[in-house]
């Protein structure tokens, strides 16, 4: 009876050793933990993935990933995968955002973000995002439009301002350049953009100074008669301009001095105001027409072709339009060639008061002496006014 209860005691024991095996084999257990991409193979006693992780020190936070779920079991040779939340604060053209995210690497966040990899990031897409919040700034690509230098031309960017972008294209800028939208305003999508070249710089000029008129009353000629005592004439003054200049033309201009080379001269002019006289019926002008054949005729003459005949049509066109009475009120000059005084055709006729061919001839020496040929007469009084 004592071997009975002995081995009855030995197994006992041995049913106690095996049972508590099998019992620390269920409690035990070798799981892989995937941390942020990393896998570990740990060991643990934890039921339940929740323990698991706090077994390995780690905290699920809102935004982390953690699969299977925190309170789910877990068996010997299960997988947990734990993917921890990054804070990104975000500045995407210049509008903040906040984001979480659980993937390792700026470029993976970038991407699950659906920004493109042409798009500009002040962090290096290779960098791991640590578990502190991280700063990126983000600027889209855009496509802009660059007017400059009589090109236009197409670019995609991902510069932050106009301002960048043109240093980029190497598009220099002066101070005087006009810019538009300005050179800090940001680049946009679609947004064309204007460089003017301003060019400023000076230039001098000689014109005519009309001469003033002087009117004095003369009881001893008759009302309605004037006699000029003292021919006026013009001066000359030579004026400076500040021009300015955008993309070659002209948009401003601006006195800066004036500098009187030579004084006009006043004319003087006696008025009648005694007793009228009765007053000789004037011979009947030439028709324009007429007077300008006689011009024709005499310009033939003197050997000068038709491009001197036109040149002397369109000077006098303006001086008189071929009128031998012509008269201008305000110089007293007179005739066809308004000749300043009148009396001064006296020496190619006495009939030069009434007379085309008088006053014709005397012109045409006037010109000849003094401008060489009509054209060179009508170029003078182009850029004066009077010749």
């Amino acid at each position: 009876m004592f071997r009975t209860v002995k081995y009855g005691l030995y197994a006992a024991v041995l049913a106690g050793l095996v049972s508590g095996t099998v019992a620390w084999t269920n409690v035990d257990k070798t799981v892989t933990l995937v941390v942020d991409g990393q896998a570990n193979r740990v060991h643990t006693t934890a039921q339940t993935v929740g323990g698991v992780l706090t077994g390995a020190g780690y905290s699920a936070g809102p935004h982390d990933i953690v699969a299977p779920a925190v309170g789910s079991p877990i068996d010997n040779g299960g997988r947990i995968v734990y993917a921890r939340g990054r804070l990104l604060h975000l500045t995407v053209d210049g509008m903040q955002r906040d984001v979480w995210t659980t993937a390792p690497t700026v470029a993976a966040a970038l991407a699950q973000l659906g920004y493109s990899t042409a798009d500009f990031t002040s962090v290096s897409r290779a960098k791991r995002l640590p578990l502190s919040p991280t700063d990126i700034d983000v600027r889209t690509s855009k496509s802009v439009t660059i007017v400059a230098d009589g090109a236009t031309t197409a670019v995609t960017t991902t510069d932050s301002t106009v301002g960048d972008l043109l240093t980029d294209l190497s598009v220099a800028v002066t101070a005087d350049d006009q810019v538009s939208p300005a050179v800090t305003a940001p680049i946009t999508e679609g947004m064309t953009v204007r460089v003017q070249r301003v060019t400023r710089t000076t230039s001098t000029e000689q014109g005519p100074i009309p001469f003033p008129t002087t009117k004095n009353n003369d009881p001893n000629l008759p009302t309605g008669q004037t006699q000029i005592v003292q021919a006026g004439r013009n001066g000359v003054a030579q004026t400076t301009w500040a021009l300015v200049y955008v993309d070659g033309t002209l948009a401003g201009k601006t006195q800066v001095s004036s500098t009187v080379l030579k004084a006009p001269v006043p004319q003087v002019v006696n008025v009648g105001v005694g007793p009228a006289v009765a007053a000789a019926p004037a011979a009947p002008a030439p028709s324009p027409g007429s007077a300008q054949a006689i011009g024709a005729q005499l310009v033939a003459q003197r050997g000068w072709g038709t491009d001197q005949f036109n040149c002397l049509v369109q000077l006098w066109d303006r001086e008189s339009g071929w009128n031998v009475h012509s008269q201008n009120r305000s110089s007293g000059a007179y005739g066809i060639p308004q000749a300043l005084p009148g009396s001064k055709m006296g020496s190619a006729g006495p009939d030069w008061q009434n007379s085309a061919q008088t006053q014709i001839t005397w012109g045409l020496g006037y010109i000849a002496g003094r401008y060489g040929t009509p054209c060179g007469a009508w170029s003078f009084w182009q850029n004066n006014g009077w010749y």
